[in-house]
């Protein structure tokens, strides 16, 4: 992931991996969730920045899309998002069930 953050990021803020079955609008698989690894906190908003994590891919739907988060400590929901959907030829509603 390399965006701009839009808030401070700072320790014990997570980031989350989702896989995506953009016709079906659900979840491939688990969320996967974790500390931000190799990130010196806090980074300034604004500020570029960017982040490697491997994690387990599930078997995945053709289209599918994947959703990275990054949240605050204990809130659920996350105050940062990017998406990238694969190279097919489908174009879903995907924010529609967000």
């Amino acid at each position: 992931m390399s965006q701009f953050a839009t808030r401070y990021i700072v320790a014990g803020d997570w980031l989350g991996i989702a896989f995506v079955d953009v016709v079906a609008k659900k979840l491939i698989g688990d969320t996967h969730f974790v500390d931000m690894p190799g990130v010196t906190c806090p980074i300034k908003a604004g500020k570029a920045f960017s982040i490697t994590q491997k994690c387990t891919t599930p078997e995945l739907t053709i289209p599918y899309a994947i959703g990275i988060l990054i949240g605050h400590h204990e809130q659920t929901k996350p105050y940062a998002c990017s998406v990238a959907f694969d190279n097919s030829s489908a174009v879903p509603d995907f924010w529609s069930f967000l």
